[in-house]
């Protein structure tokens, strides 16, 4: 198995860079996940720690290996692509075998890694067949068996599911998962889906513009978020945001905005009166409840068949929020909201780093 360690990798083209001195420790059998928009540097990343990709500094380890300069065959490593990359004139099986056979293993060991790959896939039925007569689903397995019979002490995957429909994400996301259990191997992953991200991973790294903005457990960066940019990018609706400053009101300090004002948690804001913040709500912490302290009106209503995504204007902001599929809404009628002020996120508007403790 194998522990991973970036350290100080940058990574230039020409004037741009890439990668800024990126420190990263991947566990050894973690499954780690590469999460941000296109052009961050997750694949790039990836790319690096195959050995597909020079750096312009730093160093790579594997274990107690230093990697930095090994070719990409002599890493222990097996990729999977977005693009399935099979043989289109070879067979299944022979796709699967391909690699074995570049490493000259014997024809009894090959038969035996490519049909116990293939059962554990459930594609043992597929094995005469061609890769065009076969679904996108059905490739993929294909492509993670070729992977998977090679026993890597890394596995690398780069957006392997994004040529795939909702439903076949889905059961390719149990499948992966399955198969880092059962295999007890690193996985490092990238992907610009936070569905993905937050079912596969042990740990996530989010990043932006080759840095590393937050790396912790899905629950902690779905929770605490170390920044605006991590709270916006993980969610569905997106996170709400509302620029204002914190006041100190009577019964503690409050969130204002013109007429709004919304109290907040005092170990975070305490003695913060006057600072400019960006308030950010999850639309699933607050609730439609008679008497709530936030008045507003029904902008929009989105039924989304499981629950609805209510539209609350309140003054000049406008917050979606997240209701039961049979709670009765009707668009320009009065609503109050009701949360708790400990689920409300503070970010320092010049910054947009998080007030308060991430832990």
């Amino acid at each position: 198995m194998a522990r991973i360690r970036l350290d100080g990798i940058t990574k230039r083209y020409g004037s741009v860079t890439a990668l800024q001195r990126l420190d990263l420790d991947i566990r050894d059998r973690e499954f780690m996940v590469f999460l941000g928009p296109s052009g961050c540097g997750k694949t790039t990343t990836l790319n690096i720690i195959a050995g597909l990709e020079e750096i312009s500094d730093g160093d790579i380890w594997f274990d107690d290996r230093r990697v930095t300069f090994i070719p990409p065959h002599q890493r222990e490593i097996a990729m999977v692509f977005q693009s399935y990359a099979l043989y289109p004139q070879k067979s299944v099986y022979e796709n699967i075998a391909f690699g074995l056979r570049l490493r000259k293993v014997d024809e009894a060991t090959i038969d035996a890694k490519v049909r116990a790959a293939a059962s554990q896939l459930e594609i043992e039925h597929l094995l005469d067949r061609k890769p065009q007569q076969l679904s996108g689903g059905q490739r993929q397995r294909v492509a993670l068996g070729r992977a998977l019979v090679r026993q890597p002490t890394v596995f690398l995957m780069d957006e392997p599911l994004s040529n795939l429909d909702a439903a076949l994400r889905v059961s390719m996301r149990a499948l992966i998962k399955k198969l880092h259990i059962a295999m007890g191997t690193t996985f490092v992953y990238v992907t610009h889906d936070q569905a993905e991200a937050m079912t596969l991973a042990d740990r996530i790294t989010v990043m932006r513009d080759g840095v590393v903005q937050q790396l912790d457990t899905p629950d902690a960066i779905y929770n605490r978020p170390a920044n605006r940019f991590v709270a916006g990018f993980l969610g569905s609706p997106q996170m709400n945001f509302v620029e204002g400053e914190i006041a100190e009101g009577p019964d503690g300090p409050v969130f204002t905005r013109g007429a709004l004002r919304i109290p907040v948690d005092p170990a975070v804001a305490a003695g913060q009166g006057g600072r400019k913040v960006v308030l950010g709500l999850r639309a699933e912490d607050a609730v439609i409840a008679e008497g709530g302290p936030l008045k507003g009106q029904v902008a929009l209503i989105s039924p989304l068949g499981s629950e609805q995504h209510v539209h609350v204007a309140t003054g000049d902001s406008e917050l979606v929020v997240r209701a039961p599929k049979d709670q009765r809404v009707a668009v320009s009628e009065p609503i109050a909201l009701a949360f708790d002020p400990a689920r409300l996120h503070l970010f320092d508007a010049a910054t947009d780093q998080r007030l308060g403790s991430q832990t």
